[in-house]
């Protein structure tokens, strides 16, 4: 299956689970209250996601995020932001109003992730993107205001304030995730215990009993958010937005509030207001704007010689490459980049020293590396719009340094009228 498809697959089956996330999320806080609903959700997502570690490699992964410090810490705080926190905030958030309010408001993370992609990922995101955010907006708005645009609605607003919370905590935790390339199953399972011990410590300090009523409902409830939310559903989730990217997963999923909001009606009786609809409307065509104007994943660039050059950020082509060469390489914070060469030529034998010296593997897709999949060659044609021929050199390592060797690459090829591979041999070689 292409790599496409499995991402469409993931987020296809995230969209479902995350369209009842919210409901399960009122159902068990108000049966139970927040902490034990979290305290028991994130036990039972911690036994799934480390049995889904195991299974997966047997462990290794996980264990290869643990023996690095830097990149153990980076986890934590993506976890922790993204389970404990979002949890407890969204929760907070729907019980003070109502999950078809909680699903609409929570979206605006893709809003939030729009504004800071550029900074974090440092991809483009262009101007008329920006704007639609602007749209995106007056869907919480509608919300804040209960459906009239000049009123405000002050019981609500401090817990809409609390969704929003939520959503930014979401989106530095899917921006992170995207930004450092480990083990998904391995980092799902460091999210679920960290944030278990973390909702212990919270019972601990505010004195939470977890001496609960287990309801049939309020049981299925937990197993729903422990498994599928926590388990499952966020490693499905992640390994989407890695594929097809942040903003394209978050455009993807407009379609949540609405299911949502009938969901909501069907399995609790929630009551569908107009304004609802508005807002989630609203929301919707903020982010398709989006999706209207989205690029593909293209790198800003510091370097004023290639700042003309489009150069593509292509590394989730690679993130179920687990080999020594490619999988290694692309580890950590390191990112794949590839660029059309058009007129310019690349000789393996002399162009690849210019990657090498700074430990970093190039190659193309018309000659890919050993240990590539042909799936990741399609998906990387995919992407750059090279389904009916064309040439495009792939660079993986360290950013800034794949960043020196595209610009130095670039310089040898446009400095000589000579062929690139003649100019270098010459240069650099004698």
């Amino acid at each position: 299956m292409r790599i496409s498809y499995k991402g469409t697959v993931a987020l296809a089956i995230v969209v479902l689970e995350i369209s009842l996330w919210s409901i399960f999320l009122q159902i068990g806080g108000s049966s139970i209250g927040i902490l034990p609903e979290l305290f028991y959700g994130f036990l039972i997502g911690s036994v799934v996601s480390v049995s889904l570690s195991l299974a997966k490699d047997r462990g290794k992964g996980l264990l290869s995020i643990v023996k690095d410090p830097s990149i153990f810490t980076i986890m934590l705080v993506a976890g922790l932001l993204n389970d404990i926190f979002t949890q407890l905030f969204l929760g907070i958030g729907t019980l003070g109003t109502n999950p078809a309010i909680g699903a609409i408001v929570f979206r605006s993370w893709i809003i939030f992730a729009a504004l800071l992609t550029p900074l974090i990922l440092k991809q483009k995101v262009s101007v008329k993107q920006f704007l639609a955010t602007l749209v995106g907006f007056l869907g919480v708005y509608v919300i804040l205001s209960n459906g009239s645009l000049f009123s405000f609605n002050t019981a609500q607003a401090p817990f809409i304030g609390i969704l929003l919370m939520a959503a930014g905590c979401s989106t530095f935790s899917i921006l992170i995730m995207n930004k450092y390339n480990v083990d998904t199953a391995g980092a799902v399972a460091i999210f679920n215990v960290a944030s278990f011990i973390v909702a212990s410590i919270m019972i601990l300090i505010t004195h939470t009993s977890l001496n609960v009523a287990f309801t049939p409902v309020t049981t299925l409830s937990i197993l729903f958010l422990g498994t599928i939310a926590y388990g499952v559903g966020t490693m499905l989730y992640y390994y989407s937005t890695k594929i097809l990217g942040p903003l394209i997963t978050g455009n993807s999923i407009i379609i949540v509030p609405f299911l949502t909001i009938v969901l909501s009606f069907l399995i609790i009786g929630t009551q569908i207001k107009v304004y609802y609809i508005l807002a989630a409307l609203l929301a919707g065509i903020g982010v398709m704007l989006q999706r209207r104007y989205s690029l593909h994943p293209e790198r800003i660039m510091k370097s004023s010689g290639l700042k003309k050059l489009q150069i593509f950020d292509v590394t989730g082509a690679f993130v179920n490459n687990s080999s020594k060469e490619i999988g290694s390489s692309i580890r950590g914070s390191n990112r794949a980049f590839a660029v059309k060469l058009n007129s310019m030529n690349f000789d393996e034998e002399y162009h690849s020293a210019i990657f090498s010296k700074r430990n970093c593997i190039a190659f193309t897709n018309t000659k890919p590396h050993r240990m590539t999949q042909t799936d990741e060659m399609d998906f990387i044609n995919d992407i750059m719009g090279l389904k009916n021929g064309g040439t495009a050199l792939i660079g993986i390592g360290n950013p800034k340094s794949l960043e020196d060797s595209f610009e130095e690459f670039v310089a040898v090829s446009l400095a000589s009228k000579q062929p690139a591979t003649q100019f270098y041999s010459r240069k650099y070689l004698l």
